[in-house]
C-alpha cells in the first residue's frame, strides 16, 4: 500500500507555494489559540509512524480541547493517511470512527424503519 501511495502520479511532490504555507500557519495558530473553546465531542486519530505531523501535536490538540467528551487514538505502525493503509488497518480505523459516532448518536443500535 505504501508503495502505491509513493508512486501515485497525482500526489504533488513540488515545494508548496509560500502563500499556502502562510495560510496553513495562520489556520494552525488560530486553531491553537481557540482550541480551549472546543466543547463538542472531539475525536483525534493519528498514525504512530506519521512523519508529516508528529503524533505529539495531535496529543496536544486533544489535551488542549476543553470538552470532557474527547478521545485520542494512536495507531502504531500507521502513517499520516490512515485511510490509505493496508485494508485491515483501514477497516480498523473506520470501525473505530463508526463506533465512536454510534456511542454518541441517539440511533445507536436501532434498525432503520422500512417503508
Amino acid at each position: 500500500m505504501r508503495k502505491q501511495v509513493r508512486s501515485n502520479p497525482y500526489i504533488y511532490r513540488g515545494k508548496l507555494p509560500l502563500k499556502t504555507c502562510h495560510e496553513l500557519l495562520m489556520v494552525s495558530l488560530d486553531i491553537e489559540k481557540n482550541l480551549h473553546e472546543v466543547t463538542l465531542p472531539f475525536l483525534v486519530l493519528h498514525g504512530g509512524d506519521d512523519i508529516v505531523t508528529d503524533p505529539s501535536v495531535s496529543k496536544l490538540l486533544f489535551e488542549e480541547a476543553s470538552g470532557r467528551d474527547k478521545t485520542f487514538k494512536l495507531y502504531p505502525g500507521m502513517w499520516h493517511a490512515l485511510t490509505a493503509e493496508l485494508p485491515d488497518d483501514v477497516e480498523r480505523v473506520y470501525s473505530d470512527i463508526i463506533s465512536w459516532l454510534d456511542e454518541r448518536s441517539d440511533c445507536a443500535g436501532s434498525v432503520p424503519e422500512t417503508f
